[in-house]
């Protein structure tokens, strides 16, 4: 069995490639696709079970997945384009065509997003939206879309220069404070990917969509409890409201893609369109991770924030 992930970059991705070499038997090939090789992990690269090949989601014609029996795509951000959201229709029928030209992939997994199903309102991730929509229609036997939730590596990643200063704090999207939200972690989203490409079990539907959440709910408060775990000490928090993600984001992203995510970030806050037990949001089944929120955050501070 050949299983291909594209593109292979993305931490996502790689905790899949991870999971699939740890796990899956001695007969499974895994092919990571990237744009340069060199950025390969060592630890993938010394697997005999493993295979680099290159291949740019933004050129078609370099994508190559012959062979593949089933293949996980995610749609990655694009800071560099103009407009992030043809540039993600444009890289989803890339992938689309390569799969659909390969003949003989059975299965197609996807990783999305809660609040994908909306086609406005979420910001930047109406890129999973377009992705869906591309992807929906390939000729293949079954389609999975796995709309996850919000990363628990996301804080660290958020809050990475406030972490790593000599007096360490975190910021906070997540308003109120005390707001509970799905949150998962990228560890859970390998082993979901890792179990589903392999299974040899038919979805009920095409597509299948089902939501990936962690083990429960957790607010920002339960976030500052974990990194002053995770720490050693008490780590402030500071709430970023609404007014102010603007220039938060603008701190760090070019400027015309600011609007974008102040307003996914804010699309899933009390009273946004995505928010939970908002009226529009797709009833789909939860599945439910095993990794808490206190041991991601452990892991991303050993990690080095």
């Amino acid at each position: 069995m050949r299983i291909t992930i594209v593109p292979a970059g993305p931490r996502t991705s790689a905790a899949t490639i991870r999971q699939l070499l740890s796990t899956a038997p001695a007969s499974v090939d895994v092919y990571g696709v990237y744009r340069n090789i060199s950025k390969a992990p060592a630890e993938f690269l010394s697997h005999p079970n493993f295979h680099a090949v290159r291949g740019d989601v933004e050129d078609a014609s370099s994508l190559d997945l012959g062979g593949s029996d089933a293949v996980m795509t995610v749609t990655p951000p694009f800071f560099g384009a103009e407009d992030p959201f043809a540039k993600a229709e444009e890289v989803s029928r890339n992938v689309k065509d390569a799969v659909e030209r390969a003949g003989g992939v059975k299965r197609l997994m996807l990783l999305s997003s809660m609040g994908a199903e909306f086609a406005d309102g979420v910001g930047e991730i109406k890129t999973n939206h377009i992705a869906e929509k591309v992807f929906r229609t390939t000729n293949v036997p079954e389609i999975l879309f796995v709309r996850c939730a919000y990363f628990m590596e996301n804080w660290a990643m958020l809050n990475f220069q406030t972490l790593r200063g000599s007096d360490p704090y975190l910021n906070s999207l997540v308003t109120p404070l005390d707001f509970e939200l799905p949150m998962v972690a990228v560890e859970d989203i390998g082993s979901a990917f890792a179990t589903g490409l392999l299974s040899s079990h038919a979805p009920p539907a095409k597509p299948y969509v089902f939501a990936l959440h962690g083990p429960k709910d957790y607010a920002p408060n339960d976030v500052q409890v974990a990194f002053s775990e995770a720490m050693g000490k008490h780590v402030p928090l500071k709430a970023i409201e609404k007014a102010q993600m603007a220039g938060f984001f603008g701190a760090f992203i070019p400027s015309h893609l600011v609007e974008a995510w102040v307003e996914m970030s804010s699309s899933f806050l009390p009273g946004g369109v995505a928010a939970p037990g908002s009226d529009g949001i797709e009833n789909v089944d939860v599945v439910r991770g095993k990794v808490g929120l206190g041991k991601a955050i452990k892991d991303a501070v050993k990690a080095g924030v």
